[in-house]
């Protein structure tokens, strides 16, 4: 019973042909590849008994491809240009250092995005490489520079200041609150379709129990795991958001969202600048620094103070 063949071709064997190929010399590619040339010509006749097919005829020592080995290369040569400029891309940061950040989905979305040209002016020397989660939680930090996540500053063994305070608002569409009217009140706002956001230790119920209604188990027809989908949901009419103030300034301010309820819950939890807990790097310092000077804007600024520097 014949042996199955390995999933792909030794590495080795695939290099060797496609430099020998590219070149059109065993020679050449034995300079390039830093071997002999018996051992390019070992390896590619490797590879032809592996795959069973000639990739090369061989007619006084001149290399001359096969239809299969003409086919074959290009595969081959964009495959390895493809490892060879990801290699570099990710790993040398030789020449121009990267900045690597964690960031919640919707801080990214909504803030950090749009700012990040003028860091860059500012800053031409570095790479910004920015990783997002739904919900970041500070555990992972020791993988990137810097987090920028959402929660309740309880993030061990890290770093920790708080940028962003915030309390919970109810929001809707002006096209919703014309359908919907009356959700001023409680008992008529308890009625009508509700979105929350998954993740967090305060909710509905706990809004609607700050006012007394303690008993109340308010049942929300939309969820979502993200506030960016939860406000994209609340402008498209679906239901009425209990959303983060911080989040909620922007639509608030060009009219896509409104008040549907005037009393705002204030919020346990907030975004937080998370560092590593070790000695900082210029870049990270840099970009802290920038990032505190940018929020001196922002309508929920908490503590800006930049007191985790070198």
């Amino acid at each position: 019973m014949q042996r199955p063949k390995k999933p792909m071709p030794p590495l080795n064997a695939l290099r060797a042909f496609e430099a020998a190929a590219r070149l059109q010399s065993l020679t050449k590619a034995s300079e390039e590849l830093f071997v002999t040339q018996g051992a390019v010509s070992q390896q590619v006749k490797l590879l032809e008994e592996y795959l069973g097919a000639p990739l090369f005829t061989r007619k006084s020592r001149k290399l001359q491809l096969t239809d299969l080995g003409r086919s074959y290369l290009p595969v081959l040569t964009q495959a390895f240009s493809n490892m060879r400029a990801s290699t570099q891309e990710l790993f040398d940061t030789s020449h121009q250092p990267v900045l690597q950040i964690k960031s919640g989905t919707t801080f990214a979305q909504r803030w950090l995005v749009e700012r990040l040209p003028k860091f860059m002016a500012k800053y031409p020397e570095y790479r910004v490489r920015l990783k997002t989660s739904v919900w970041p939680n500070g555990e992972s930090v020791d993988g990137v520079d810097l987090e920028i996540c959402h929660g309740y500053g309880d993030f061990s063994g890290s770093l920790v200041q708080r940028i962003i305070k915030e309390h919970w608002q109810v929001v809707a569409s002006p096209e919703f609150m014309e359908k919907y009217p009356g959700s001023h009140q409680l008992d008529r706002l308890i009625e009508m379709p509700l979105i929350s956001i998954m993740g967090y230790r305060e909710g509905w119920h706990s809004w609607f129990g700050e006012q007394g209604l303690v008993e109340l188990q308010p049942m929300t027809s939309f969820e979502s795991d993200n506030t960016t989908m939860a406000i994209d949901m609340a402008e498209a009419g679906v239901g009425a958001l209990l959303g983060l103030s911080g989040h909620l300034y922007e639509p608030l301010q060009n009219g896509r969202l409104i008040k549907a309820h005037e009393y705002e819950m204030e919020a346990e939890c907030g975004h937080y600048l998370v560092l590593p807990n070790r000695p900082m790097t210029a870049k990270v310092d840099n970009f802290c620094r920038w990032m505190l000077e940018e929020l001196e804007q922002h309508p929920c600024k908490d503590n800006l103070d930049w007191n985790l520097s070198l």
